[in-house]
């Protein structure tokens, strides 16, 4: 029942507002007060009266606040609810259809739309219906949607996260239809879209469909229009300069930032934007010299966390600066038969070519170096003079490239500085004296850069310098060649540089090739694979794993297997489960799905990356909805439930009843004056019976006031578990408390455990909980039988009795005061192991460890900061953590994926790094941001509180040993480190 922004959940609870006028008939009068009459007797007689007389009525006052305190309890009872979510007032008791879009677009504002899906869930729980939970972006294949329990939903919904996609909307209406097809549950099922507010496209069928299924009413949350998601793609421009686009589904005006990154997320430059009110799309520029603009891994829009606001940049995003030297000397008296011009004109467009020098070769090789040019071409250069030929050698192997085009100088005779040695005189293909005829070209392999280019059949090679067959071994790779098999295009690689070969002249004497647009695409494909001033992992983002002579099958391919990858807040890691090999033919086709996820695709440095937003992308929002939907913004009107507030108002009117009970029996009233009075009299029936009542009327009061306590705090709790994001944790109980003498008797009787208290109810009892269920692993697994964790109060609990300490880091963490952190640093560096858990890596927030966030210092940053911490390291491999109980290399939580952190094993004092000491090998800090607790975490039944994501079970046993191995580790120290267990280890390494 609904009055205006007021709803009742339980509204026949209201019928008790009927009892009111028994209430007052049962509380109207106040129980006679005795009077005190003073000595002698005869006075007494001369005021009795005959009849014995009671009043009749309550002061109106008092008889306000008992109907108001009636009142209060039970409108309480019937639970009222203050703006209630109208997606609730939903008719029918068949299941809850909750519809939730989980692609990019809804990253940065999940927090939201997690709050949302919770409370629906929470009033499904309180009006008993089943609930369908349907993400539209479902990385997973071939799963039905089906009808559960709230409480499964409620996990389901805490393990959910954006995907790095779109969603598909189709696909999530085929499964509800099948879902609700498969159902025998009866009654009209109510469905609730929670919309990103963005058309994917086919958005009115999607509605129409979810409308036809909601015969129970259908309510769909979207957000504003300044709050849907914005985008951002990246390039080079004509004139070389890094270029990025934004692109959002209009809204008001909005500034901010754009940063360039490297591949080790260094902060390149920045550029600050001002889009205007109802713009969609907006160009900014990053003012970079060559050399900073080469070491652009991505493009990053501030402020917005999803997969859509970063863009990826790979070599062919690179800008070269290419230098030319030439052989011939007509090029200014007949330039269109000269073989630069072709050259610049096929690189022009894409890179910086710089105007040859007019000197000799020597002194224009050293002058385009001089100028730090990434790639040399070179052509009809026959012999390079020795003296560059040692400085040629050093740049190549920093990752220059050098192209070559042969000419009649290198027919007649060629140096070392070539891919292969060449036969003295060329092979003409036609003509009078020739019985051949001009050559096409054969299609590429693919292991050549070319490959998935197109050769045109009217391209023909009429002359060519051979190759010496004799000297071909494994380090020459042929990336083209003519259609009997001659090669036509040779490679060597040189450290990080290639040297390249063009058989054929860079102009038209030879054959037409440079006339046609695979030229163009032939030398841009070999530009990219320049290197000088960055590494390859900068030129791409792609890890360089090695180089390899034997061939250029590492560098391009026709399909391409992923090696890094974007998930839905924006973080780049390792590739899903789902994700499959991208083939290159159509790369600018490939739709970004669940088995092609936007990230790089390739390896040894010379990957390509797959990007959600693309020049031609346009956001387009939601404009047509069923007539029949009800709108709701995400954030508008907060729900808050009342039933506390009324509790505690009807408590306090409860206690304003017993003390005017006692103001009116006069027990506060002359007690000192009266003591030194000759005499009371009081009529013996009557003073006992007034004394009775009022106690009767006391006792009764705070009875009820206790009911009322208690009624109070129940409906406190239960609101707040209502509103939580996640599953609820276990309440806390009286174990979170300062240590007292007994307790430390117990902490040092069995090996215990503590945890910090954050302020948090619900951290702190995930924490007791998480410890709880690892004492159970360690009790059934391992001769370790700790005792019930602690809960420490880091600033006044003794921590000395602990091995170990469980810290979890919240975002209102401040740093520690002088006192608190020397004796955390004592400590640490007796021997104390203090494990920090950030809980961020699954939510991809710079909350923790991994840098600073927009307010300066991260939430651990400011705790550990007046701490004597030594430098830290990921768990390297072979450390003592991999094998203290378990042989693992890897740390997941309740998030997988995420560092551990422990003290690096080579400190050097000398390094200026702070060093704390420890104890047996043991390290005295543990960072994760992988939320240990809640994987650990059991009920008593011993089955787990929250999901695991992405590994499900498996990974929650994996977390278990990496608990047990943590404990045996802070327990044992160096003790597995022991060379006396090496045959042992290996043996059953299977070594």
């Amino acid at each position: 029942m609904s009055i205006g922004a007021l709803t009742f959940l339980s509204p026949w609870l209201l019928a008790g507002l009927v009892a009111l006028p028994v209430i007052y008939w049962l509380l109207r009068t106040v129980p006679p007060r005795p009077r005190q009459i003073a000595f002698p007797g005869t006075r007494i007689l001369a005021e009795l009266n005959n009849k014995e007389k009671t009043p009749d009525k309550t002061p109106w006052w008092l008889m306000l606040i008992r109907l108001l305190a009636a009142a209060l309890i039970i409108l309480a009872l019937a639970q009222p609810v203050l703006n209630p979510d109208r997606a609730l007032s939903v008719t029918g008791r068949g299941p809850i259809v909750l519809v939730v879009d989980n692609g990019w677009t809804s990253a940065a504002g999940w927090g939201e739309r997690q709050a949302a899906v919770a409370r629906v869930i929470a009033t499904a729980e309180q009006e008993q219906r089943g609930v369908m939970l349907v993400p539209t972006a479902d990385a997973a294949t071939g799963q039905t949607a089906a009808i559960e329990a709230p409480a499964i939903a409620k996990r389901q919904a805490a393990a959910l996260v954006p995907q790095p996609f779109a969603p598909d909307r189709a696909k999530a209406l085929a499964r509800i239809q099948a879902g609700l097809a498969g159902t025998s549950e009866s009654g009209a099922a109510s469905v609730v879209w929670f919309s990103d507010g963005i058309d994917h496209g086919a958005v009115t069928a999607f509605g129409d469909g979810l409308a036809a299924l909601a015969t129970g009413g259908f309510a769909v949350f979207e957000p504003g229009l300044g709050a849907r998601a914005a985008g951002v793609s990246a390039g080079l421009g004509r004139d070389g300069k890094l270029e990025a686009r934004l692109v959002r589904a209009g809204g008001e005006r909005r500034e901010g930032i754009l940063h360039a990154l490297s591949a080790r997320g260094e902060r390149l430059s920045e550029a600050r934007f001002a889009l205007p009110s109802g713009a969609t799309s907006l160009s900014v520029s990053f003012d970079l010299p060559l050399e900073l603009r080469n070491q652009v891994s991505r493009v990053v829009l501030s402020g917005e966390r999803s997969a859509g606001a970063v863009h990826l940049l790979d070599a062919r995003s690179k800008w070269n600066r290419i230098g030319l030297v030439s052989g011939a000397n007509r090029e200014q008296a007949q330039p269109l038969l000269g073989p630069l011009y072709y050259i610049v004109r096929a690189l022009q467009p894409f890179a910086e070519v710089l105007p040859p020098p007019e000197t000799g070769a020597a002194d224009a090789i050293k002058s385009n170096l001089s100028r730090n040019a990434t790639v040399l071409v070179l052509a009809d250069i026959g012999q390079l003079p020795e003296a560059t030929q040692a400085p040629l050698v050093t740049w190549l192997r920093q990752g220059g490239v050098m192209i070559r085009f042969a000419g009649p100088r290198l027919e007649q005779g060629s140096d070392a500085l070539l891919p292969v040695p060449l036969r003295v005189g060329g092979r003409a293909l036609g003509g009078a004296l020739s019985w051949s005829t001009p050559q096409k070209l054969a299609e590429f392999p693919e292991t050549s850069p070319f490959a998935g280019l197109t050769a045109p059949d009217d391209v023909l090679i009429r002359r060519q310098v051979l190759a010496d067959p004799a000297a071909m071994d494994g380090q020459v790779a042929v990336w083209a060649s003519l259609a009997d098999g001659t090669p036509l295009v040779t490679a060597r690689r040189m450290d990080n540089g290639y040297i390249v070969l063009f058989h054929i002249t860079a102009n038209s004497d030879w054959s037409n090739l440079p006339l046609s647009g695979l030229f163009v695409d032939m030398l841009r494909r070999i530009a990219t694979l320049s290197t000088v001033g960055t590494s390859q992992a900068a030129a791409t983002g792609v890890t360089v794993s090695g180089s390899d002579d034997q061939s250029a099958a590492a560098e391009t391919r026709s399909v391409l297997s992923p090696v890094r990858t974007l998930d839905g807040f924006g973080v780049l890691g390792p590739p899903p489960a789902t994700a499959q090999a991208l083939e290159t033919a159509n790369l600018a086709e490939t739709p970004v799905t669940g088995i092609h996820p936007p990230g790089y695709y390739g390896s040894d440095g010379t990957g390509v990356a797959l990007n959600l937003i693309k020049a031609s992308t346009v956001l387009t929002p939601i404009r047509q909805l069923p007539s029949d939907a009800q709108r709701i913004a995400y954030g508008g009107e907060t729900q808050r439930d009342l039933k506390p507030w009324l509790l505690g108002a009807g408590l306090l009117l409860l206690f304003a009843d017993i003390l005017a009970v006692l103001v009116l029996q006069g027990l506060f009233a002359g007690l000192g004056a009266r003591r030194g009075r000759a005499g009371t009299s009081t009529g013996p029936g009557r003073a006992a019976a007034g004394a009775a009542s009022t106690a009767a009327a006391v006792a009764g009061l705070i009875i009820m006031a206790t009911i009322v306590i208690g009624l109070s705090f129940g409906a406190m709790a239960s609101s707040a578990e209502a509103q939580s994001n996640n599953t609820a944790p276990p309440a806390a109980d009286a174990s979170q408390k300062p240590l007292d003498p007994a307790l430390a008797q117990a902490a040092t009787g069995k090996v215990t455990f503590g945890y910090v208290l954050t302020g948090d109810p619900g951290i702190d009892a995930t924490s007791k909980a998480g410890l709880e269920g690892l004492v159970k692993i360690l009790t059934a697994r391992t001769a370790v039988e700790p005792g019930q964790p602690v809960a420490v109060d880091i600033a006044s609990d003794e921590i000395a009795f602990f091995p170990m300490l469980y810290w979890p880091v919240v975002e209102s963490a401040d740093e520690l005061a002088p006192a608190v952190a020397s004796k955390l640093d004592g400590y640490m560096k007796r021997g104390g192991m203090v494990i920090f858990d950030t809980r961020d890596f699954g939510q991809g927030i710079p909350l923790g460890f991994g840098g600073a966030s927009s307010g300066g210092q991260t939430p651990l940053q400011r705790l550990l900061a007046a701490l004597d911490i030594p430098r830290l390291e990921p768990v390297p491999e072979g450390h003592v953590l991999t094998k203290s109980f378990y042989l693992i290399n890897t740390f997941p939580g309740r998030w997988g994926g995420g560092q551990l952190w422990v003290e690096a094993t080579n400190t050097n004092a000398t390094s200026g790094s702070r060093q704390a000491r420890r104890a047996d090998g043991v390290s005295s800090i543990l960072i994760t941001p992988n939320d240990f607790a809640s994987a650990w975490a059991l009920d008593a039944s011993n089955q787990p509180l929250f999901p695991v994501v992405p590994g499900g079970e498996r990974q929650r046993e994996w977390a278990f040993r990496t608990g047990v191995n943590i404990v045996m580790y802070a327990l044992t120290g160096n003790y597995k480190a022991d060379q006396v267990h090496v045959p042992s280890l290996l043996q059953r390494l299977g070594q």
